[in-house]
């Protein structure tokens, strides 16, 4: 892999994980008159939507500068973190979904959130520890990093998951914020 994929690499890997980093609008300011299900999905694209337009800003990464290419991935990688664990937050903050199995739907959202906030961890550990000062090193250790990363390619987020629940899924649809996530206003 050359340098100049490093930056193609984190993009395409953590792609679909971003969640709605394209999304631009904000949560919606009308407040669901559905039932509670609703309100409660909707305050988690609230979630969702915040931290997703935190990612829309790539960093700049220069390939010919491992030093500055580390400090951008890194940067980046760090921001992820930080956007993984505030929509988990979120989440935890909306509390039981008011749905059967709506414990159950959150488990498995918040576990697999939790997995993928692991391996961004560790990629940001692994690229910390890697030498700037030998580039054929350095490309090494970022290609070391594409299985972690990789594996976040196939994450759909958290929000997927909890839409496994038929009455979640309901929700969603009635939910104004969720619409942004769907590219829907």
């Amino acid at each position: 892999m050359t340098s100049s994929r490093v930056p193609t690499l984190l993009v395409s890997g953590l792609g679909a994980l971003v969640l709605c980093a394209a999304c631009s609008a904000g949560p919606s300011s009308e407040a669901p008159r559905q039932n509670p299900a609703v309100g409660w999905v909707d305050r988690v694209c609230q979630a969702t939507v915040i931290n997703g337009a935190r990612l829309s800003q790539l960093p700049a990464i220069d390939p010919t500068d491992p030093a500055k290419a580390k400090d951008g991935m890194l940067a980046f990688l760090t921001s992820l973190s930080d956007s993984l664990t505030a929509v988990g937050d979120g989440i935890t903050t909306a509390g039981t979904p008011p749905v059967s199995d709506g414990a159950a739907a959150v488990s498995k959202a918040m576990a697999n959130l939790d997995g993928a906030r692991t391996s961004v961890d560790s990629a940001k550990s692994k690229l910390a520890a890697a030498p700037v000062t030998d580039p054929v090193a350095f490309q090494q250790a970022v290609d070391a990093l594409a299985p972690n990363l990789g594996a976040l390619q196939d994450n759909q987020g958290p929000v997927r998951d909890l839409r496994e629940n038929p009455e979640i899924n309901d929700a969603y649809h009635q939910a104004p914020t969720c619409h942004t996530l769907d590219g829907t206003s």
